[in-house]
């Protein structure tokens, strides 16, 4: 008995501990690691650990679970965040922070699903997480932004937003825009099809410098859009039509 708690801790460290395949956490010893979201709206004020013991609704306007504080991590822990009200609605919110990571689970139904406003904010990591039903799934503005391994479906306007950072191993199929990326940035490997609009769009008619490569794209007469005016953008090997 002692033991087997024992290799549990032990798991549970292992993976925190930032090797390169853990991507996701174990929380050991009965949830005694981090701080516990049981309802929402939910605002987190200080830096640290943070998770989900369950699915949660929430059916007010505002957002469901706001983050206040730079050096967070919020994991979803597989469970999905849904929205159930009338009102305009943001599943997680961030405005200007540095150093925020949120990962592993669904949020479903908002007006935006995952939301970073503020062309200040630094270095936003979002992992495995499906952002679907909203109206856009991801919104990151500022800069040095990661979004892997992330599912955005069924959205009735935007997948997946990026102002700057690294998109990779991402899945975009929405009513209208897939992945957009409008400042410097990585595009890697990742999937866009059936968006009705565009599949990918990448800068706005400037000067901009994007390398795009190992991406798939179908469902469109045009699957990467790059509008006039914009230079600086790399096009590598990439399936689909341009």
């Amino acid at each position: 008995m002692r033991r087997s708690a024992f290799l549990a801790m032990f798991l549970g460290v292992f993976l925190m501990s930032g090797s390169a395949w853990a991507d996701f956490y174990v929380i050991a010893g009965g949830g005694a690691v981090g701080t516990k979201i049981t309802s929402v709206p939910y605002t987190i004020s200080t830096p640290g650990f943070y998770y989900l013991s369950g699915n949660l609704t929430f059916s007010a306007g505002g957002q469901a679970i706001s983050i206040n504080a730079d050096d967070v991590t919020l994991d979803l822990m597989g469970f999905s965040l849904t929205y159930s009200g009338t009102s305009d609605a943001i599943g997680i919110y961030v405005q200007g922070r540095k150093n925020v990571e949120i990962r592993n689970g669904t949020v479903r139904g908002f007006s935006s699903g995952v939301v970073e406003a503020s062309n200040n904010a630094i270095n936003y990591r979002a992992i495995n997480v499906r952002a679907t039903g909203n109206n856009t799934g991801f919104l990151f503005y500022g800069t040095n932004h990661l979004i892997k391994g992330c599912n955005a479906s069924n959205n009735s306007n935007v997948g997946i937003y990026l102002r700057s950072g690294i998109i990779t191993d991402c899945v975009a199929s929405n009513n209208n825009y897939g992945i957009n990326v409008s400042g410097p940035s990585n595009v890697l490997g990742n999937a866009a099809f059936n968006n009705n609009i565009q599949n990918f769009k990448f800068g706005m008619g400037v000067p901009t410098a994007i390398l795009v490569d190992r991406n798939s794209a179908f469902g469109l007469a045009t699957n990467y859009v790059i509008p006039g005016g914009t230079t600086g953008v790399q096009m590598g090997t990439n399936a689909g039509t341009p």
